[in-house]
């Protein structure tokens, strides 16, 4: 399909390689994201011995100190890449890629053997120079889809290879690193599971150097492409939007805010569900090396959407694909909580199903959001790609904090006396709560999802199609006859656009 795009000179037109390099990138920045997400959290309460309610304080405070930087990082790129020649993303990538890679293994650091104050001080910092460094790259990473392309088509396709590597980043973190740091021992004549973080240093480390080597791979493969010229005042100046305009239009921004809700949903409720399907398999089931089976929530929707995702959305469009099965999810949940599911390969088949008929919402959400990247264009005129990306990721990292703070309160009320690195305060009440506030927090998790797409998120086909015409029209205005020859760049709509390349 032919289709007007502004290209930069001498760029190469969107290819396999771009797919490549776009799955890197996410596949490199969940070297560290999952092994975080899913073992920072059992290494400092379980292996280090900081209190549930301390690291809870920790967590909260860290993610609401990085939700605060990621606008910040998302003008200063806007700013900044107003005035740069060339990539205006690519760049970030480049120097914080090898910081993120390794500033891990500092998180996993065993402490245990230092004084409480120690070990909450390594806690606190190290994570929060973790959190800096994921804003650098992953803010710029994330912005790039909407400056690759302007097809609707290739940018569900950067979506899905980025779903792709995010998810199979974690297949090796999910299924290794359990049978490495999960060992039976007996309490009180009885074996319990229980975790051992000793190795979780050398793991962090050879992590790293995969991601470094995949961020390399993003660095060399993508290309920008979309071209957006900054406006000019009477004097040639470079006028620059300001975060007060930028969320004043932002406030308009009708899907931008579905997204936002669905984030809650996802980060606040489904991500901690996540985590306590983990502490399931350990104190309820007994076995913490069960959680290698987790991954499969992984795998089946890729695989399922591998199958039916691209017919799926042809028929009904990306907004339903990852609306409507989630309530089929939430239903099927809800049942789980009423029935005493003694087999631990019923409860993990249970959430399978559930994950894997929701697969819409983990492979399309970047699809998504590059379309109300668009939509932010279309409304304001001003594209600030890097800022709506970051406040965006602004409100995910609050949500992922706040998760991070609910799931270990939510354990104390539930359990007041269980202790988590004291195996014998893990009574069959207190695991028997754990296991029911997972099917809870799914439940919740799926249900707001369902509404911020649903009835939040307006942009359907047909306004899709509406918004794009009325984009290409701008741009088209702009265009030279001449292939490959640079225009002077017109005013549109308060912005410049610079159309040199027809393919």
């Amino acid at each position: 399909m032919e289709q007007n795009v502004e290209l930069r000179k001498g760029k190469r037109p969107f290819g396999k390689r771009d797919l490549i390099g776009y799955f890197f990138g996410d596949f490199g920045c969940n070297m560290s994201f999952a092994l975080q997400s899913t073992y920072l959290f059992i290494f400092y309460t379980q292996h280090i011995g900081i209190r549930l309610e301390h690291w809870a304080i920790i967590i909260l405070i860290t993610k609401i100190f990085d939700g605060i930087n990621d606008p910040i990082a998302g003008f200063l790129i806007d700013k900044i890449g107003a005035r740069a020649k060339g990539d205006k993303f690519k760049p970030w990538i480049k120097y914080g890629g090898p910081v993120l890679a390794l500033v891990p293994m500092l998180m996993f650091i065993d402490s245990s053997g230092w004084s409480y104050v120690a070990r909450l001080g390594i806690c606190f910092v190290t994570y929060l120079a973790w959190d800096l460094a994921y804003t650098v790259v992953n803010v710029p990473y994330g912005a790039l889809n909407s400056v690759m392309t302007t097809d609707p088509v290739q940018r569900t396709q950067l979506s899905t290879v980025r779903s792709y590597g995010a998810i199979l980043a974690s297949l090796p973190l999910g299924i290794i690193i359990p049978m490495f740091v999960y060992e039976n021992q007996a309490v009180n004549g009885e074996t319990v599971s229980m975790f051992v973080g000793q190795n979780m240093f050398i793991i962090a480390g050879a992590l790293g150097l995969v991601a470094l080597a995949s961020f390399a791979i993003l660095y060399f493969n993508v290309e920008e492409r979309v071209v957006v010229e900054p406006e000019l005042n009477e004097d040639g100046e470079i006028v620059e939007a300001g975060v007060i305009s930028t969320v004043k239009s932002l406030a308009k921004n009708r899907p931008f805010w579905g997204m936002m809700v669905s984030a809650v949903g996802l980060l606040l409720f489904t991500m901690g569900a996540n985590q306590l399907y983990q502490l399931t398999l350990q104190m309820y089931y007994n076995d913490g090396t069960l959680s290698s089976y987790l991954t499969l929530m992984y795998i089946a929707p890729l695989v399922f959407g591998g199958i039916f995702g691209t017919a799926l959305v042809k028929r009904f469009g990306k907004k339903n694909v990852s609306s409507y099965p989630l309530i089929f999810a939430a239903i099927l949940l809800s049942g789980a909580y009423f029935i005493e599911i003694p087999n631990p390969y019923v409860y993990l088949g249970i959430i399978l199903v559930a994950t894997t008929i929701g697969f819409g919402q983990t492979l399309y959400t970047w699809a998504l959001m590059s379309d109300v990247i668009d939509y932010q264009e279309y409304i304001s005129g001003s594209r600030n790609e890097g800022s709506v990306y970051a406040l965006y990721s602004m409100g995910r990292k609050m949500m992922q904090g706040i998760s991070s703070s609910v799931v270990p309160f939510a354990i104390t009320m539930i359990a007041p006396t269980l202790v988590a690195n004291d195996p014998s305060t893990w009574t069959t009440q207190s695991s028997l709560g754990i296991r029911n506030l997972s099917i809870i927090f799914a439940v919740i998790g799926n249900v707001i999802m369902f509404i911020g797409f649903h009835f939040i998120y307006n942009l359907d086909n047909k306004k899709l199609e509406e918004v794009n015409a009325e984009l290409n029209a701008r741009r088209n205005k702009k265009a030279t006859a001449n292939v490959g020859v640079e225009v002077v760049p017109e005013p549109v709509d308060g912005g410049l656009v610079t159309a040199v390349e027809t393919v």
